[in-house]
């Protein structure tokens, strides 16, 4: 007897376990898987970003090409690499910034001994293909 009860309680603990758990997700608990579409989407457009934003520091004489990369996740950028000084690493930033489609820049970057000051051909219109979501 004790033992049927005790296997009726854990059976009820798991179907609200289980119920909760799934009831979260019918509740607006995690968001709805993209579709194959969507993905594709998402990637190309992260793509996009990604080239300009490195074009954009390869541009840039204060910067030079290859020294610095981006990861791109839906419209938040990481920039990684080493800037060569603290101008080089603002035009970074103020360059990763102006690329349709970038929401946020996050610098992952390193400093290296350099110059404070750079000039920096960021606000210039880049003739990239990157669109805003």
């Amino acid at each position: 007897m004790k033992r049927t009860r005790w296997m009726h309680a854990r059976r009820m603990a798991v179907a609200v376990l289980v119920g909760t758990q799934a009831g979260c997700a019918l509740l607006g608990g995690g968001a709805p898987p993209e579709t194959p579409q969507q993905a594709q989407e998402r990637v190309t457009l992260e793509q996009t970003i990604r080239s300009e934003v490195e074009a954009r520091m390869a541009a840039e004489p204060a910067i030079g090409a290859g020294r610095i990369r981006a990861v791109v996740n839906g419209g938040d950028v990481q920039l990684h690499g080493a800037a060569p000084g603290f101008g080089a690493l603002q035009c970074a930033l103020a360059n990763a910034g102006l690329v349709p489609g970038v929401h946020l820049v996050v610098d992952m970057m390193v400093l290296e001994p350099g110059p404070r000051t750079v000039t920096c051909l960021a606000p210039r219109v880049f003739s990239g293909t990157a669109s805003a979501p």
